[in-house]
């Protein structure tokens, strides 16, 4: 708004300005001032307004925090000619107004500085001042000297002293939090419920790219320090905080909305050329594929594209392990071996929706692969939860096993037409290789995984230089790890949907495990 619309409106409705100040003051000899600094400060920031139509909100608001300073800056004289114990008068409103303000201000100012007291300061003050104990007391209870008690109380005092005359603001995360996932790749996950609340995702957000020393930290989320030292302890005891000193930093990599987007814009021109190559290849060698014996070899093109093309990935993605290996997984904090990283979104950037790998039977006797692309979720979704007990009726359907109905995983994955039972016996609705035909399918694919993988590699480098510079320094040495990790299966995923974009590609409208298949080893014997 302009200064000279708001003078317009202020001279216009100067009589509303003018009863507020005299509805406020005992004194009605100061309403001319109290308006008149009404008027001035409206006039002084009327330009930060950018709603015409809030300038009234807005007028009352300054009026309101302009009432309180005159108040307060009329509070010195006030004091000066404060009534004497024995007087007959009692206090003004203008007295009794800054005298519950003061002391209401007062008590918010000492509360939010206990609040920021670590936790033996805090200890020691509460239980001196609100738990009356004696310092010999407290030194038994917490199992400190009496000196240190005393050096506590005397810290404290100062601490809150110095607290209260500052100018504190909580910082965004304490009503914009962010959101935070978790992801790991390794053997054993022990990190699954650690971020299942908003607080520790927040913190690792605001500490990610500068340390912070517990107090800063709770202000910036907006969270006292009781509340806070736990989860501080409980992050740093998992690894994804580490300390120095006094102050804490996020110690795993972030992949960051900033970060994935220049990643896409950096590399989406290098996958039209492989998906069309790898594509073509594969197309070709259908018809000797097709002559091999396995169960699924008379699927259409479209369905036996998907399985075919699916594997050559991930075949690529084994072999760019062994030419760019990714480093030997951590020993992780909490237990087992891999690598824990995370996002500042709720995977929006993600392709995938879980795979697994090679997973065998306890016998040993079969394994399968299932990849769940993103772009095939309304054919397609493996559920991985009941890990082993789904792993144990997949290897049944692989190798036409009879139906354990004991096991609770199977009536889902004959509803979701991952399996089928005809009479009792089981059958796999995907691709089923015996190891030698899956070992010739293999090696007719080698052209086809061979450019797959050196487009991972190229892809993985690229990720790894573009996450090196936004990663703090402190956690450049992850960096390469988590690209290989993470963009190497990103890039099958891309693959994929550059070759749907095309319609070369069909995803079916009814389930259809497109991207599965399964290796029986009996036949091989």
């Amino acid at each position: 708004m302009t200064g000279k619309r708001a003078s317009e409106l202020l001279s216009e409705n100067l009589t509303r300005i003018y009863g507020y100040a005299f509805s406020k003051l005992y004194d009605k000899n100061q309403v001319d001032d109290l308006t008149s600094e009404i008027v001035y400060e409206v006039m002084r920031s009327v330009n930060n307004l950018q709603n015409d139509g809030a300038f009234w909100g807005f007028v009352w608001k300054i009026a309101e925090n302009t009432f309180r300073r005159f108040l307060r800056d009329g509070s010195r004289r006030l004091r000066e000619v404060a009534l004497t114990e024995d007087s007959a008068y009692g206090l003004s409103p203008e007295e009794e107004y800054i005298s519950r303000e003061t002391e209401s201000e007062e008590i918010f100012l000492l509360r939010r500085e206990l609040s920021l007291l670590k936790k033996t300061h805090r200890e020691v003050c509460v239980a001196y001042y609100v738990g009356n104990k004696t310092c010999s007391q407290i030194a038994r209870e917490l199992h400190l000297s009496e000196d240190t008690v005393k050096y506590h109380l005397f810290k404290t005092r100062k601490l809150l002293k110095e607290g209260i005359g500052m100018t504190r603001t909580f910082g965004e995360k304490s009503y914009n939090p962010g959101t935070f996932r978790l992801d790991f790749w390794g053997d054993s996950n022990k990190y699954g419920s650690l971020f299942q609340r908003k607080m520790p995702g927040a913190i690792v957000l605001a500490a990610y790219y500068e340390p912070m020393t517990a107090e800063a930290l709770s202000m910036e989320l907006g969270v006292s320090m009781p509340y806070l030292e736990e989860e501080l302890e409980a992050l740093h005891a998992a690894g994804a905080l580490k300390k120095t000193g006094e102050r804490f930093q996020t110690n795993l990599v972030i992949l960051t909305d900033d970060y994935e987007k220049e990643f896409v814009r950096d590399t989406s021109p290098l996958y039209p050329r492989v998906a069309s190559s790898v594509f073509e290849k594969t197309l070709s060698l259908l018809p000797q594929i097709r002559k091999l014996s396995f169960h699924g070899r008379d699927y259409d093109d479209n369905r036996l594209l998907f399985g075919i093309l699916n594997l050559a990935f991930m075949r690529g993605y084994e072999a760019a392990k062994e030419l760019s290996p990714i480093g030997e997984p951590r020993t992780l904090p909490l237990g087992g071996h891999g690598w824990i990283f995370g996002y500042d979104n709720d995977y929006a950037h993600h392709h995938f929706s879980g795979m697994t790998l090679q997973t065998w039977n306890k016998s040993a006797t079969a394994w399968f692969s299932s990849e769940n692309y993103r772009a095939i979720a309304s054919a397609q979704l493996y559920d991985h939860s009941d890990f082993r007990r789904k792993a144990e009726a997949i290897g049944a359907a692989i190798l036409g096993q009879r139906a354990d109905w004991e096991n609770p995983t199977l009536p889902w994955l004959i509803e979701n037409r991952l399996v089928f039972c005809r009479d009792g016996v089981l059958s796999a609705n995907f691709p089923v290789f015996d190891r030698s035909v899956y070992e010739e399918i293999c090696s007719l694919l080698k052209e086809v995984t061979s450019e797959v993988a050196a487009c991972m590699i190229e892809i993985s480098d690229k990720a790894e230089k573009i996450l090196s510079e936004h990663a703090p320094a402190p956690l450049k040495e992850q960096c390469g790890d988590v690209a290989k990790i993470h963009h190497r299966l990103d890039v099958a995923a891309f693959l994929l949907e550059e070759l749907m974009k095309e319609q070369k590609l069909t995803v079916p409208a009814e389930k259809t495990p497109l991207c599965m298949w399964g290796v029986s080893e009996l036949r091989a014997k």
